[in-house]
């Protein structure tokens, strides 16, 4: 894998924006296809929201720590993010996906509770540790290129 780039950002809604557009920035420099960024910010926006709403006092007292880079072998490529945050310890591999009830009308529906389906379904890999009192998850995306 290339040097990792990191971005340190606050756990809220205006550095979520800015976490973002600097993934836009820098997976486009290392030469990610559009459709795998669409994947890879879709699946940013719901780690950090879930960072922000559910993470608790020690998320939103710490920072959260970013890294992407690339690995490329023989055609086949991924694209790394890493999410650190200092929030309540969970693991989102393990838990498994809510039921989903189909609501009569809108009245009915629930709002949330597809982030997780959403990250699963965006990444091709998601693996989570705890480590040092934070919350460690990896995203990944991958696609072919021609050698």
């Amino acid at each position: 894998m290339r040097k990792r780039v990191e971005l340190v950002i606050r756990a809220d809604v205006w550095d979520a924006r800015r976490a973002s557009q600097w993934l836009e920035v820098t997976a486009v420099a290392h030469g990610v296809p559009v459709e795998q960024r669409v994947r890879l910010d879709h699946c940013l926006d719901e780690a950090l929201a879930n960072v922000i709403k559910h993470g608790g006092a020690t998320a939103s007292a710490a920072a959260v720590v970013l890294a992407f880079g690339v690995r490329r072998g023989k055609g086949v490529c991924a694209a790394e993010l890493l999410v650190v945050d200092a929030g309540e310890a969970f693991d989102p591999s393990v838990l498994p996906d809510a039921p989903m009830r189909k609501p009569r009308n809108l009245a009915e529906a629930d709002v949330g509770g597809l982030g997780l389906v959403m990250i699963r379904n965006f990444s091709d890999d998601l693996r989570y540790r705890r480590s040092g009192g934070r919350n460690h998850l990896t995203i990944t995306v991958s696609w072919t290129e021609a050698t």
